[in-house]
């Protein structure tokens, strides 16, 4: 079992925002919310739509929705149990769209987001902040650059070996490139933080798996970049994601982290799930 988080490029999972990137799953985050997305999102777009009436990546679309069924979609090709015949259907995509041909064009762009995200993830120990929040972890965690789609939601699948998480790069203002991971080394650590977190909450069946989520995202800032770091990012999740209840839950998630610390609650989410009340 690795002791640190795990960092790798996925090309299962390069799949899955490759299906994305030809379908009209772009479009549809713009209207959620205006951004620019990561010049090999854009690129892939421009090079994949002409497959975006193939039966796969109709199929992905259809299960992605509005954004629910992006973790059922990134979990099936994490795991290659696909439903149907959509795993053959999506083996035929990639062939028929030169899949390997244009991550190959953009290797160099992938590389750089992996390098970026193991010196950031090297700055803290993420792992073992989530054991003393939520228990022992039976599963290695694995952190996977995600400079396709979707570019505004991380995406976190489970396999029986794995839990992984697929996170874009820190969003820009306006219309400029995203940063890069080390460029934003306190953003990236939370949006990779909030999304593990948020999965372990929600596969213990905590309500709010979310704000519970942003909740372990702040506590984890606040021990690797200080507190000013916690309290910023606080602030503006709470406005921009409408966690009205994110500082009570922060409040209130704190002394259970410290009594973890010193012994209580041992088998972590287990046994203080029932105490999360905001």
């Amino acid at each position: 079992m690795s002791v640190s988080i795990a960092v790798r490029l996925d090309d299962r999972l390069q799949l899955a925002g490759a299906l994305l990137a030809a379908s009209d799953w772009p479009a549809h985050e713009q209207t959620v919310k205006a951004y620019k997305a990561h010049r090999v999102a854009e690129a892939a777009h421009k090079a994949l739509a002409a497959h975006g009436a193939h039966p796969a990546v109709l199929a992905a679309r259809a299960l992605a929705g509005a954004g629910a069924g992006l973790e059922r979609l990134y979990t099936h090709a994490l795991t290659g149990d696909w439903p149907g015949d959509l795993g053959a259907q999506a083996a035929d995509f990639a062939a028929a769209a030169n899949l390997a041909g244009f991550l190959a064009e953009y290797a160099a762009d992938f590389a750089q987001a992996e390098a970026d995200a193991r010196a950031v993830l090297a700055r803290a120990d993420l792992r073992q902040f989530l054991v003393d929040l939520a228990g022992p972890q039976p599963r290695a965690l694995v952190f996977a650059p995600n400079l396709l789609f979707p570019g505004r939601q991380r995406v976190a699948c489970v396999s029986a070996a794995e839990l992984v998480v697929a996170s874009h790069p820190p969003i820009a203002w306006g219309s400029s490139q995203p940063w890069r991971f080390s460029e934003r080394p306190d953003e990236a650590l939370a949006l990779i933080s909030e999304a593990f977190a948020r999965s372990l909450f929600a596969q213990a069946g905590a309500a709010n798996a979310e704000v519970w989520g942003a909740a372990g995202a702040v506590l984890f800032l606040r021990q690797a970049e200080g507190e000013a770091a916690g309290d910023q990012y606080m602030v503006m999740e709470k406005k921009a994601r409408g966690l009205k209840t994110l500082p009570a839950a922060v409040a209130a998630l704190e002394p259970i982290l410290a009594a973890r610390r010193a012994g209580q609650y041992p088998a972590g989410l287990a046994d203080y799930l029932g105490l999360l009340g905001i």
